[in-house]
């Protein structure tokens, strides 16, 4: 994976809760997400912040 380049940022935002975050590293961002979901069963949505 490539380091994230300046100015990027990747919004975790949970679509059944007010869990939202926002984290420079993809793999991070992922990794928030996806134990979000496996924790409280609801749906996370992650996005690159432009």
């Amino acid at each position: 994976m490539e380091p994230p380049s300046p100015g990027e940022l990747y919004h975790v935002v949970c679509r059944e809760c007010p869990f939202e975050r926002l984290i420079g590293i993809a793999g991070d961002a992922d990794d928030y997400g996806r134990n979000h979901a496996a924790d409280t069963g609801h749906r996370v949505v992650i996005d690159r912040v432009e």
